[in-house]
C-alpha cells in the first residue's frame, strides 16, 4: 500500500536498509530559494481558501519537478506556494492546480494514516544543520501527518506536533493552508536566520507522480541536506510555554461467564499527566506521570517454541515520540540483527519477570496480579543545540509488583514478581564538518532495589557504555559506520550463574575452549560493536561489514539482542532502475553474501541470496527472492550441550500485490523453506482491503503455516552413569491466524477503529530420536532412533523416559522440561472511538476483549481438519472483557 513510509523512501531514492548517507551537491542545479513575509496586524484564517488579503501580496513559487515516473521532468501539473509569519506562526499556503479535479483523490483516514490519496507536504530544517527537518502534511481530505527527519535520510514517523491545517476544493484544483507555531520547531534564534526548505506533491492518480519543489535526482543521495533555503524572518523569537496534558480514567472488566451480573464487575480509576515544555537552548523535556495506555493496540499473537526472545515494536506514545534521538544501534539491515540497540524502550513497564508463589496446604481461588509493571515516572530531555550536539536524557522508574493469591480457606498469600526498578539512559551526538560526519556516544543504567524480595536471582545492577562515528566522505558518495559498547552486570552468584547459563550465550557448553563457567562471580563483562562501509549513491550501492559480539556481552536489562558470541560478515549490493519501460516502471536486484562465527571461530553458517522487486505500468506489485546457506556448527540446539551441525537449506519467498490506489487490494505472500535433513515448512499470507466508501476501510488478513520438522526439541535425560541424551522428535505444526480490521472515520477528528485477531495452532511430536553424533553432516549419523515400544510416557501423555528392554526400570529419565503435543488458542479484539475535541485533547472509548486456551500432551489433539470450525472455537472462547474511558486535556500555560 502506498503511505507516507514509502514515499519517503521514493524521495530518498533507496531502499528501506540504505537510506544512510548525504547528497552529493550538483553544482549545474543551484538551490532553490524563498523569503517568507512578515504580516503586521493581518489575520490568517486557517480554512484552506487562501483568500486574505496578505496571500494576495506574497512573493510565490512553482515549476516542480517529478522525482516519479519521470524522473527529473516537469511536473504533469503546475503547484505553486508562498510563506508569511507573524510573531507566533509560520503560515504556508500551496495551491495544487489540476486540469481534471474530478480525479483528484482525498481518502478520509485517522491522522498519521496512510492513503492514497493527493497530498500536499512542507518539510522545514529550522536548525539548518542539513541533517534535521520537521514535516507536515495535508491529503485532499484534510487529513494530517507529521514526522520528524534526523540523521538526513531516517525519519520518526510517530513524532505529533501540535499545529492547524485546512485544504479547499475550487474548479482548478485544491489548496492546503498550515499554520505552525514557531514553537513546535527547534532552531536558534537570530536576527536573519536561514533554514532549509522543500515542499512536494503527491498525485498518485498520475502513475503515482512525486513532484518536488528543490529537486535532486534518484541517483543522488541524501535527503535534508538537499533543501533549498527559507530566508526573510527577521528576528524571529517563540515563547516556550509549559503544555500539561492531565488525564482521568475509568475502567471496568468482566469475563464472558459474568457478564451482566452487577456484582461481577472488576473497577479502578486511575489519574495521571504528560508534560511538555520547549527551552530556548533547543531541548524539549517531555515527562508523564503515572502513565495509562489502556488504548494502545495489543501485540499480535504467537507461540514461540525456540529459547530466543521475540522483538515487538513499540506502540506508546511517550516512548515512541523522540526515540530516535535515544536509540543506539548495533545492528544493520532489515534481518535478525536489525533490532540489536542498547535502548529498548519496553524493558520499561515489561511483563513481571516473577511468578505467583502458591501454598501447598490450601486450595487456591483465584489470583491477582499485574500483566505489565506499572510506570510511576518517566522524563527525558532531547534536542539539539546550536553547536551541533544532540542530547538526549531519560529516566524512568517503576514500583515494586506482588502477586495475591487468595484460597478456599478465606486466607490468602502474596510475594514480590517485579522489583522496584529505575532506568536512566544518556545520548549525545556531536556534529562535524557541517554534519558530514558525527560521533556520539551512550551510557544506561538498570537498578533494581532487591532487598526484602525472593529474587535475587535478578540482576542488581546492568550498565552499557557506547561510543559511535558516521562518516560520508568522497564527496559524500560513501559512508563509514561504526559502533562499540561494553556491558558490565552484577548481582548475586545465582544471578551471574543464570546469566552465564542463559540460551542467549550457554557458557556451560562442554565443546568450546572460549566459554567458562565461574559459579562464584558476581559480575559480568563483555562488549560488541560494528563497523560498515558503503556507497549509497548512483543505481549501484554497496555495503559490506562485520558486526560482532563477545560472549559477556549482556545488554537486556535495557537493551535487546538476542543471542551473543556472534561475528557476523555480510556484503550487500543493489541495482535500481528507476526509468519506466515498455513494462515497468522501476525495478530492484539484490546480492548478499553473509557469514556467521562464534568467538571461538566455529563457523555457524555461510550463504546468500538473490532477490528483487519490481513495479508494473499497472502499479501492481511483485517480487521474490531464494536463499542458500552452507550449515555449520549450531552452538544453541542443545540447549547448553556441545555444538551440533547443521544442514545445509534453501528458502524460498514470494510477494503479489495490486494496484493500492483501487477501492479494492489484493495482496499475498508466500514462503518455502527445505533443509538436507528433510525439515520443511510453507507459509502463505494473503490480504485483502476493501474501502466501500472514502472515510471506511475494510481489512482481512489471513496466515497460514506448515511445518514439518525432523528434529524438534523435547527434553534433555540421563542415565545410571549420569551420562546426558539429547532428546528430539519429529513435529508437525500448523499455525493459523486471522486479523479483521474495519476503520471508520467520520470526521478528521473522530474515528471508530476495530481490531481483532484469532490465533491458533497445534503441534505433534512423534518419531523420537537421541543425539549420537553431534558433529556428523549425515541425519542418520548424527541422530538414533529410539524404538516406539521402549519410550514411557506419563500420565499426560508427555515423554517420561525410554525403558529399553522394556523391564519397567527406567534407562534414561528427564532433567529438564519435556516439550509434548499442544494445542494453542488465542483472541485478541479492541473497539476504540477517539474523538479529539479540542486540538490536543482526546477522548477514548475503549472495549477489549481477550482469551487464551492452551492444552497439553494428552489434552492436546492437534488442530481439527476443519479451519472454520477451529476458528470459530477460537471466537467462542470465554474472554475477559474491559471497559475504558480515558480523557485528556491539553492545557498551554
Amino acid at each position: 500500500m502506498k503511505s507516507l513510509r514509502i514515499t519517503a523512501l521514493l524521495l530518498a531514492g533507496t531502499l528501506p536498509v540504505l537510506t544512510l548517507a548525504s547528497v552529493q551537491e550538483n553544482p549545474d542545479r543551484p538551490t532553490r530559494n524563498i523569503s517568507a513575509q512578515k504580516i503586521n496586524g493581518s489575520h490568517i484564517n486557517i480554512d484552506g481558501r487562501l483568500d486574505d488579503p496578505a496571500w494576495e501580496h506574497a512573493p510565490r513559487q512553482g515549476q516542480f519537478l517529478q522525482r516519479n515516473p519521470v524522473d527529473g521532468a516537469d511536473a504533469s501539473q503546475n503547484t505553486e506556494f508562498a510563506i508569511l509569519y507573524d510573531e507566533h506562526y509560520l503560515y504556508v499556503g500551496i495551491h495544487a492546480y489540476d486540469d481534471d479535479p474530478s480525479q483528484i483523490t482525498g481518502i478520509l483516514t485517522r491522522r498519521d494514516e496512510s492513503s492514497p490519496s493527493d497530498w500536499l507536504y512542507i518539510s522545514i530544517d529550522s536548525y539548518h544543520d542539513h541533517r534535521t527537518a520537521f514535516e507536515f502534511g495535508l491529503n485532499a481530505a484534510g487529513v494530517k501527518q507529521d514526522l520528524r527527519r534526523y540523521d538526513d535520510t531516517n525519519a520518526d514517523f510517530d513524532w505529533d506536533a501540535v499545529w492547524e491545517g485546512a485544504v479547499s476544493h475550487n474548479s482548478d484544483g485544491w489548496s492546503a493552508e498550515f499554520a505552525i507555531p514557531f514553537r513546535e520547531l527547534r532552531f536558534n534564534t537570530g536576527e536573519n536566520p536561514t533554514w532549509g526548505l522543500n515542499v512536494y506533491r503527491e498525485l498518485p492518480g498520475n502513475d503515482n507522480e512525486l513532484a518536488i519543489w528543490n529537486y535532486w535526482s534518484h541517483e543522488e543521495s541524501g535527503f535534508v541536506s538537499n533543501y533549498g533555503e527559507l530566508t526573510g524572518l527577521n528576528k524571529i523569537q517563540t515563547k516556550q510555554p509549559l503544555y500539561i496534558s492531565p488525564y482521568i480514567m475509568g475502567q471496568t472488566g468482566a469475563n464472558d461467564v459474568v457478564l451482566g451480573e452487577s456484582d461481577a464487575y472488576e473497577s479502578l480509576s486511575n489519574v495521571g499527566a504528560d508534560i511538555r515544555k520547549n527551552f530556548d537552548l533547543g531541548l524539549t523535556f517531555s515527562g508523564t506521570i503515572n502513565p495509562d495506555f489502556g488504548q494502545v493496540e495489543a501485540d499480535p499473537a504467537e507461540f514461540n517454541l525456540t529459547e530466543f526472545e521475540t522483538y515487538f515494536s513499540e506502540k506508546r506514545s511517550f516512548f515512541i515520540e523522540g526515540g530516535n534521538i535515544l536509540n543506539f544501534s548495533l545492528g544493520f539491515g532489515d534481518g535478525d540483527n536489525s533490532a540489536n540497540s542498547l535502548f529498548y524502550s519496553r524493558r520499561i513497564g515489561r511483563s513481571p519477570h516473577g511468578y505467583e508463589d502458591v501454598l501447598d496446604h490450601a486450595e487456591a481461588i483465584s489470583v491477582d496480579k499485574r500483566d505489565r509493571t506499572r510506570i510511576l515516572a518517566a522524563g527525558k530531555f532531547t534536542g539539539k543545540l546550536d553547536n551541533g550536539l544532540s542530547l538526549g536524557i531519560m529516566t524512568a522508574a517503576t514500583p515494586e509488583e506482588k502477586a495475591r493469591v487468595r484460597y478456599a480457606d478465606g486466607s490468602s498469600s502474596e510475594n514480590v514478581i517485579e522489583p522496584a526498578t529505575t532506568y536512566v539512559l544518556t545520548r549525545v551526538q556531536q556534529d562535524l564538518r557541517e554534519g558530514l560526519t558525527t560521533v556520539g556516544g551512550i551510557l544506561t543504567a538498570t537498578n533494581r532495589s532487591l532487598d526484602g524480595t525472593d529474587m535475587d536471582w535478578l540482576r542488581e545492577k546492568a550498565y552499557t557504555a557506547g561510543i559511535d562515528l558516521n562518516h560520508n566522505f568522497n564527496d559524500r558518495n560513501y559512508i563509514l559506520q561504526s559502533a562499540l559498547a561494553y556491558s558490565y552486570v552484577a548481582g548475586s552468584k545465582d544471578a551471574i550463574l543464570r546469566t552465564q547459563l542463559h540460551p542467549s550465550r550457554y557458557f556451560q557448553r562442554p565443546d568450546a575452549p572460549h566459554l567458562s563457567v565461574d559459579s562464584s562471580a558476581t559480575s559480568l563483562t563483555g562488549f560488541g560493536g560494528k563497523f560498515i562501509l558503503g556507497k549509497t549513491s548512483g543505481k549501484v550501492n554497496a555495503f559490506a561489514g562485520i558486526l560482532g559480539t563477545s560472549p559477556g556481552f549482556e545488554i537486556n536489562d535495557l537493551g535487546f539482542m538476542r543471542s551473543v558470541d556472534n561475528i557476523n560478515q555480510f556484503v550487500w549490493v543493489g541495482y535500481r532502475e528507476w526509468e519506466a519501460n515498455d513494462y515497468l516502471q522501476n525495478y530492484a536486484i539484490n546480492l548478499n553474501q553473509w557469514a556467521n562465527w562464534t568467538f571461538g571461530s566455529e563457523l555457524k553458517s555461510l550463504g546468500g541470496n538473490v532477490n528483487g522487486n519490481a513495479t508494473l505500468l499497472n502499479n501492481w506489485q511483485f517480487g521474490g527472492g531464494i536463499n542458500y546457506n552452507i550449515g555449520g556448527m549450531t552452538p544453541y540446539h542443545l540447549r547448553g550441550g556441545p555444538g551440533v551441525q547443521g544442514p545445509d537449506n534453501v528458502s524460498l519467498w514470494s510477494f503479489i500485490s495490486s494496484d493500492a490506489r483501487k477501492a479494492f487490494f489484493a495482496s499475498a505472500s508466500a514462503s518455502m523453506f527445505v533443509s538436507d535433513d528433510n525439515v520443511r515448512s510453507y507459509s502463505l499470507s494473503p490480504g485483502l482491503r476493501w474501502r466501500p466508501k472514502k472515510n471506511i476501510s475494510l481489512s482481512l488478513g489471513p496466515d497460514f503455516t506448515f511445518l514439518d520438522d525432523t528434529w524438534a526439541w523435547v527434553t534433555t535425560m540421563s542415565d545410571s552413569t549420569d551420562g546426558i541424551h539429547y532428546i528430539f522428535s519429529g513435529l508437525e505444526q500448523l499455525a493459523t491466524s486471522v486479523t479483521f480490521r474495519a476503520d471508520i472515520i467520520l470526521s478528521t477528528t473522530l474515528s471508530l477503529q476495530y481490531y481483532t485477531q484469532a490465533f491458533l495452532t497445534g503441534g505433534d511430536y512423534h518419531n523420537f530420536i537421541e543425539v549420537d553424533d553431534n558433529t556428523a553432516k549425515d541425519f542418520d549419523e548424527r541422530f538414533a532412533v529410539l524404538n516406539d515400544n521402549a519410550l514411557d510416557f506419563d500420565v499426560r501423555g508427555a515423554l517420561g523416559g525410554v525403558d529399553f528392554d522394556n523391564d519397567g526400570t527406567l534407562d534414561y529419565w528427564p532433567v529438564s522440561g519435556v516439550d509434548s503435543d499442544f494445542n494453542y488458542k488465542q483472541l485478541t479484539s479492541n473497539l476504540v472511538l477517539r474523538w479529539e475535541y479540542s486540538t490536543g485533547s482526546v477522548m477514548y472509548l475503549v472495549w477489549s476483549r481477550g482469551a487464551s486456551q492452551y492444552n497439553q500432551a494428552a489434552w492436546a489433539n492437534g488442530l481439527d481438519s476443519d479451519p472454520v470450525s477451529e476458528l470459530r472455537s477460537v471466537m467462542g472462547l470465554d474472554a475477559d472483557n474491559i471497559f475504558l474511558i480515558k480523557i485528556n486535556k491539553l492545557l498551554n500555560i
